[in-house]
């Protein structure tokens, strides 16, 4: 079919098939004009998934361990951080100790003290394997403390036992010094056990070995040039540590050995997990070289307890340590 319009002598004639396409565009006007206006549907809530009880875990306890209340340190610096128990040998879970020290007290019980076996090893937690300390029974003696001139880590405990009805071990933390500052004075050795000949007259002098033992706690070298350690019991003498490494070739067998050793000079540091030792008269090289060189007389009471400190290069106090000396003590060295 088609349609004609007049209009002005003309005539146009618009044929089906275009009536049909006009048609189809104004359908689709109007069903984009209804597709805007609709409102989008929220999305479907999830599927509830039916519950499942988690999967059991069977745990072993350890009856060995007795978990303590967090309790501040008593007067004297000391706080418990675990206690372990039992009849049989055992291997305790790690602790953690914060201090640059710490003790075992221990006790055990039975009824055959002659046949008895007691052993407690330290050992650190990922360490080399070697003990760090260790707790021995011996038939007769009472029980004592341990104490273990380390920290800032995790340990554990294997315990060895033989014909005991019970053991106990208590570990206490030491809080007075904080392990913050890695190096510390661990030992004053106030009564030296070897003498050294001084004179013709063969006369000896009890305070060669004396000395004065500095540990670095951490994992990292410590620059301990310009430090000054001091008998502040006395007021004097001081030691100041040199700005290198104290090394002496005259104790090496070969020029080659001196070479290896002593040069190039290095910085004056206490290396990682080290100790070095500052003796009072006579240096001992396989403990860093380091010596009052007080000749002859001592710098370390025993008589009368003293107390060493440590400053660093700014003149400021890192550590302190001090030593009781028994009543009645009045022997010479």
């Amino acid at each position: 079919m088609s349609g004609e319009i007049l209009s002005g002598g003309l005539s146009i004639n618009i044929s089906f098939s275009t009536r049909q396409f006009i048609y189809a565009v104004l359908a689709l006007l109007a069903a984009g004009s209804m597709a805007a206006c609709t409102l989008i549907a929220p999305p479907a809530a999830p599927v509830s998934q039916p519950q499942t009880k988690p999967p059991v875990t069977t745990e072993t306890q350890q009856p060995a361990e007795t978990t303590v209340a967090e309790v501040p340190p008593d007067e004297d610096g000391w706080t418990t951080v675990k206690s372990f128990s039992g009849k049989d040998g055992t291997t305790t879970p790690a602790f953690h100790i914060s201090g640059n020290k710490w003790r075992i007290i221990w006790t055990v019980d039975t009824q055959d003290p002659e046949h008895a076996v007691f052993n407690a090893l330290v050992y650190e937690q990922n360490g080399s394997g070697v003990p760090a300390g260790k707790v021995d029974y011996s038939p007769g003696v009472p029980p004592d403390v341990v104490i273990i001139d380390e920290g800032g880590r995790d340990y554990y405990l294997k315990i060895i036992t033989a014909n005991l009805n019970k053991w106990i071990l208590d570990i206490e933390d030491y809080a007075g010094q904080s392990i913050d500052q890695p190096v510390q004075i661990t030992e004053i050795h106030y009564k030296g056990a070897h003498y050294m000949l001084v004179s013709e007259e063969d006369e000896t002098d009890p305070d060669a070995e004396e000395y004065v033992e500095i540990k670095n706690f951490s994992d990292s070298p410590q620059v301990i040039a310009g430090w000054e350690l001091k008998n502040i019991t006395k007021g004097a003498p001081s030691f100041v540590f040199p700005m290198y490494t104290p090394c002496d070739c005259s104790h090496l067998e070969h020029v080659s050995k001196c070479l290896e050793e002593c040069y190039p000079r290095s910085i004056c540091a206490i290396p990682p997990r080290q100790s070095i030792r500052v003796y009072t008269e006579q240096p001992q090289w396989d403990t860093g070289g380091y010596c009052f060189y007080q000749y002859p007389g001592d710098i370390w009471d025993d008589q009368v307890s003293n107390t060493a400190v440590l400053y660093n290069a700014g003149g400021h106090e890192v550590s302190r340590r001090s030593y009781e000396v028994p009543a009645g003590n009045n022997a010479a060295k």
